[in-house]
């Protein structure tokens, strides 16, 4: 069935080519009044990177899109991957799917991995009537992957709404019975991605201002971020040098639980043998698979902007403590609030439905990455009150 123009809504905005351009309010479009926004996020996730389960807790949480998107074949869906969680968008035409798929996830993360996923389905009516926004831009990444961008402080109002125990009940996905996904694309067969130049930062930035002083603040941001660490290609987390697929047949455990419901040493072997056929076709160019980590680079994810900068990048000590230095200095002048966790390895986790055209690929640093930059903001939030509140839109 061909898509209406009301399904079509991301599809047809027009793409921006640089992550600069979000300042920009005339890139944005409200997202239709009859759409919804899907919430995923891993209950206690901090609880989940102590035990060293980290790397579950983001394969969850892009399992939780795979099975979105393939609930809606055709249909260009923008979202935006958290670490521990997910915001995507949906028409109303989808809901009934939509809600199927994440119950089958919930069970999924809970009988495979004893974890709990919280999802959420949120009219976009509720948000407006609460006096809040959803803007979405469209920064084209690669040919194969756009990113979407959200701005108003809608996306984060409703994150607040499903977390509130007096509302959550209108908005949670819960349901009895057995419920099934359909995983298909999902895929875990990168090695931990060592950084190229020591570190890997997850960073996390929300301006505390409003209108276009949000905006100046942000497009300061960015260009002090590139002044420091270098254009997206010198500060890049992931080099198609540093790129190593797995070969232990017992790595794959977490695709294989997701996305075939089998773990079994059968199941494992076909992995590792699908996966040593890639490591050779790349190692000798077979059918211009040398081309492929390439292809892997310019389709990753990390650097969005969802009513704040997110970002996982490289760099040196000295640059990071340039950078902290720079961004505690605006935060004593109330100008924003951030985060940062710091490792030394980029984790990637992927959904490739052909691996010569459309895909993307999510990425984290390890031991923490978002989840531990969020908590960092989280208290500056927390210490800034009453004083100021963040304001979660660029205009």
């Amino acid at each position: 069935m061909t898509p209406t123009n009301n399904e079509r809504f991301f599809e047809l905005i027009p793409a921006i080519a640089h992550l600069t351009e979000i300042t920009s309010t005339e890139h944005y479009h409200e997202v239709p009044d009859d759409w919804y926004v899907a919430l995923t996020d891993i209950v206690n996730s901090t609880t989940a990177i102590e035990n060293g389960k980290y790397r579950d807790v983001n394969s969850i949480a892009a399992a939780a899109i795979t099975a979105l998107i393939n609930r809606v074949p055709g249909i260009d869906l923008p979202f935006i991957f958290g670490g521990d969680g997910a915001t995507i968008l949906l028409p109303p035409s989808v809901i009934h799917e939509a809600w199927n798929s994440m119950l089958a996830t919930q069970q999924m993360a809970r009988e495979s991995f004893g974890l709990e996923l919280r999802a959420g389905l949120i009219p976009v009516r509720d948000i407006l009537d609460a006096g809040y926004t959803i803007r979405v831009a469209r920064l084209k990444m690669s040919n194969n992957f756009s990113q979407a961008i959200f701005t108003g402080g809608g996306t984060a109002y409703a994150e607040k709404l499903l977390k509130d125990p007096t509302k959550t009940d209108k908005y949670l996905i819960r349901g009895a019975g057995k419920y099934e996904a359909d995983f298909s694309g999902f895929e875990c067969r990168w090695n931990a991605v060592r950084s190229p130049h020591g570190e890997t930062i997850s960073l996390l930035i929300q301006a505390q201002e409003t209108g276009g002083q949000s905006a100046q603040i942000y497009q300061q941001v960015l260009e002090k971020i590139e002044a420091i660490y270098g254009d997206r290609a010198r500060r890049n987390p992931i080099t198609a040098q540093n790129l190593r697929l797995r070969w232990n047949p017992f790595s794959f455990w977490i695709e294989a639980r997701i996305k075939h419901n089998d773990t079994g040493i059968r199941q494992l072997f076909k992995l590792a043998w699908s996966t040593l056929k890639g490591r050779i076709a790349i190692a000798f160019n077979i059918q211009n698979w040398g081309s492929y980590p390439q292809m892997l680079i310019e389709a990753i994810d990390n650097e969005k902007f969802d009513d704040m900068i997110r970002m996982i990048i490289s760099g040196t000590e000295q640059q990071r403590l340039q950078l902290r230095a720079y961004l505690e200095e605006q935060r004593q002048r109330g100008s924003l609030v951030y985060g940062i966790h710091v490792a030394h390895d980029a984790l990637v986790t992927c959904i490739v439905y052909d691996y010569f055209g459309r895909q993307v690929h999510f990425v984290d640093a390890s031991d923490g990455g978002y989840a531990l930059a969020a908590k960092e903001l989280k208290a500056q939030l927390k210490e800034a009150e009453p004083q100021l509140q963040p304001q979660l839109q660029l205009a």
